[in-house]
């Protein structure tokens, strides 16, 4: 099996690290530093799997939704609570709409339920999370909104499912983590960002980078240009189903 990374002029060092150490594992992985190349042999199935490595996002989202239209992003991380893995999303910064923010939400809890039934075992457990407590509600229209909102992505979720973990605690996400959800929904693209960014590359939290979630179902994982070595590594190793959620 074949794997392809990105390699870009920035934190090249760290992106080399990370295939020489999978290459000392005889994981079969092809550095590429065209983004069109990557795009288009990912989509095409060519290869079993590919990350962005540290190419620009400028450059490769793009001509990714040019392949497979509309997606969102679920970044992949370490819970410090339980050690297992998680699902964050979005972590775009345009991948919510502000006047289409339900339907986008509705859209990321349904291919990442689905993303979770292909690729593990566990069962989803859902939490939204909105912009307070829900004690909060009136202090702000933003923050009543928020919350409103997430309320009714719970109903619809539980009206369209059976028997499926999905609850709504505010801003709580430290809860949702404590009890081990394995789907947490920001309140937008721009506060997931700022979540990953946190989590990731300031406390350190291990990570995969972030899967592609749409209905073609690629084997593709965006990551980050200032990740270190382990992040890269990680991502190939996700894809070859050595780390599971």
């Amino acid at each position: 099996m074949k794997y392809l990374m990105g390699i870009g002029k920035t934190n090249e060092e760290e992106v080399l690290k990370a295939y020489n150490k999978l290459i000392d594992e005889n994981i079969e992985v092809e550095l590429i530093d065209d983004p069109k190349e990557l795009v288009e042999l990912t989509v095409k199935k060519k290869v079993h799997g590919s990350i962005r490595g540290t190419l620009s996002s400028s450059e490769v989202i793009p001509y990714l939704k040019e392949h497979i239209g509309k997606f969102y992003r679920a970044s992949i991380l370490k819970n410090p609570f339980t050690n297992d893995y998680f699902l964050l999303s979005p972590v775009g910064v345009d991948e919510v709409d502000d006047e289409n923010s339900f339907n986008d939400k509705i859209n990321i809890i349904e291919y990442a339920i689905n993303f979770l039934n292909t690729n593990t075992k566990n069962n989803p457990k859902i939490g939204i999370l909105s912009a307070g407590r829900l004690s909060d509600y009136g202090r702000s229209k933003k923050i009543s909104s928020s919350i409103d909102e997430c309320e009714n992505i719970v109903k619809y979720i539980n009206n369209k499912y059976n028997d499926l973990i999905i609850k709504h605690k505010g801003i709580l996400i430290e809860e949702y983590l404590k009890d081990g959800y394995n789907i947490i929904v920001a309140p937008d693209g721009i506060s997931g960002n700022l979540i990953f960014r946190c989590l990731g590359l300031i406390c350190g939290i291990e990570g995969c980078g972030a899967v592609v979630l749409n209905k073609n179902n690629i084997k593709f994982i965006d990551t980050s240009r200032n990740g270190t070595w382990d992040r890269y590594y990680n991502a190939i190793k996700f894809l070859a189903g050595n780390i599971r959620i």
